[in-house]
């Protein structure tokens, strides 16, 4: 991300709306989901990891990246 910026395109990252985006990583370990947002000064704020064990990933887990990226924009 530092070299190639916060849209590295599919199927690394995916947008999920509202300026919200999910970054796709998969290892031998497993799969995880880092949902980030970008602010001004090309500042990228990680907002919440999890790993992945189903097929979709669960609303809950998006709700709470937008809870959290609201409140990073409000400050």
């Amino acid at each position: 991300m530092l070299e190639f910026g916060s849209n590295l395109g599919m199927p690394h990252t995916r947008f999920l709306g509202e300026g919200l985006i999910e970054l796709r990583i998969k290892s031998k370990e497993g799969i995880a989901r880092v949902f980030y947002c970008t602010l001004v000064g090309k500042k990228i704020v990680m907002l919440h990891l999890f790993i992945k064990k189903s097929n979709k990933t669960p609303k809950k887990e998006i709700q709470i990246a937008k809870n959290r990226m609201k409140e990073v924009l409000e400050k």
